[in-house]
């Protein structure tokens, strides 16, 4: 588990020139851009195209989101709806029940401007038009843009579409569809496995992650944490949502802990719909001192930089940003067994896998909070270096768009 030459903008020496083939013309749809480790995937995606010379178009369906500020300079933003139409969460719908009527309101001049907005695309045409299975459906790429190619990528396990819109947008879309750009080897069976019918157009590329930016930028300011702590700080970085992140279930982990005698403070950086729920529970426990919740930060890494232990104990990821950036800090890492993270982890040399059980990630925790040689030795695991190549991911999805495609529609 090596790791390449650098350029100063994390990615390897090859990705820091231009590309020897003609700019393209690349368009990314995206609902809208607040900060999840999928759209900070997409940010340095974004950056790397255009950092080669591609001229590339950011479509958002709604403006607002907190992320966008950080889209790289060179990437073109238009807006579907300039009206923010989206909402924070149930909680957040919750305490301003009394706006119904003024969302409403603006959901209307959404749609209003949407439809008009969407008939600009209609003569602009692109290389390649990219979207992603869950969130959006692939219709505006099909249907209103103009592309010589067409993407989706497929950032998360399968086994998370419970109510079929995946499977209704790939029978829908899918003979339009040139690749499905899948975030691990693991999607890409799953998919394989759960939607044969596209079996032929599944493909693995790696999200980038910069990681000589993320050194840098966990460098900035001190601890975080505070200087002279004596108990082990634990940190998770996540969407503040329940059904795929399993808050609850930390908590209880968190407090199991407790009750053993093994002290440590828990820390969560990130923001969501879950977030009430989540602060309603710590209230009930009583454990607003020691499982602390900090919203989303812009910096992280030195958060990262810091932590005794990255506890990652998601029931589904695709492949896990934040084990990435706990790595590329050379954190120890714990993470329940979701997919893709035996890409990420050997368990034992480089991090530690437990099973999607509470009694299993107590006994692992209790292990690695007891043991600080142990978590010495898997921060200095390493990692793979098919992870932190960046220049080989770029490579790999601009030859999705040179590659012609064939007479079944694969790529091969």
């Amino acid at each position: 588990m090596g790791t390449p030459a650098l350029s100063k903008d994390g990615q390897s020496d090859d990705a820091a020139t231009p590309s020897r083939g003609r700019a393209r013309k690349i368009l990314i749809h995206y609902p809208v851009f607040n900060r999840g480790g999928a759209e900070k995937s997409l940010l340095r995606l974004m950056a790397g195209l255009a950092a080669r010379g591609h001229e590339v178009h950011l479509v958002l369906t709604s403006a607002g989101g907190a992320l966008e500020a950080e889209v790289d300079p060179r990437v073109r933003i238009h807006h579907l709806r300039s009206v923010r139409t989206w909402d924070a969460g149930a909680a957040g719908r919750a305490r301003r029940a009394w706006a119904a009527p003024m969302r409403g309101l603006r959901a209307m001049v959404g749609r209003v401007q949407e439809s008009a907005r969407r008939r600009r695309f209609r003569t602009m045409t692109f290389d390649a038009a990219l979207t992603g299975l869950a969130g959006l459906s692939p219709d505006f790429i099909c249907n209103v843009v103009q592309a010589k190619k067409r993407f989706v990528f497929v950032r998360n396990d399968p086994a998370v579409d419970r109510h079929g819109r995946w499977a209704g947008r790939i029978r829908d879309y899918h003979d339009r569809i040139d690749a499905y750009v899948c975030v691990s080897h693991f999607v890409e069976q799953a998919m394989s496995v759960r939607f044969p019918e596209i079996g032929n157009k599944l493909i693995t590329v790696y999200n980038l992650i910069e990681p000589e930016k993320m050194l840098a930028a966990a460098t900035a300011g001190g601890n975080p944490f505070g200087a002279g702590r004596d108990v082990p700080c634990v940190l998770s970085v996540c969407r503040l949502q329940e059904s795929q992140k399993a808050l609850l279930r930390t908590l209880e982990v968190h407090q199991r802990l407790l009750d053993a005698g093994i002290r440590h403070e828990w820390h969560v950086l990130g923001d969501g719909p879950d977030r009430f729920l989540l602060e309603r529970a710590i209230a009930e426990r009583g454990a607003s001192g020691t499982f602390i919740l900090h919203g989303a930060v812009a910096n992280p890494f030195p958060w990262y930089a810091h932590a005794d232990l990255v506890a990652m104990l998601s029931r589904y990821e695709g492949l896990c940003g934040v084990v990435n950036e706990a790595r590329v800090l050379e954190r120890p890492v714990i993470a329940t067994r979701f997919a893709g993270v035996e890409e990420q982890i050997e368990s034992g040399v480089n991090g530690l896998i437990v099973e999607q059980e509470t009694d299993a990630i107590v006994s692992g925790m209790r292990r690695l909070l007891l043991d600080p040689a142990l978590r010495s030795r898997l921060a200095a695991g390493g990692y793979p270096d098919a992870l932190m190549d960046d220049g080989a991911k770029i490579d790999a999805l601009l030859a999705l768009i040179e590659t012609p495609r064939a007479a079944d529609g694969s790529r091969r």
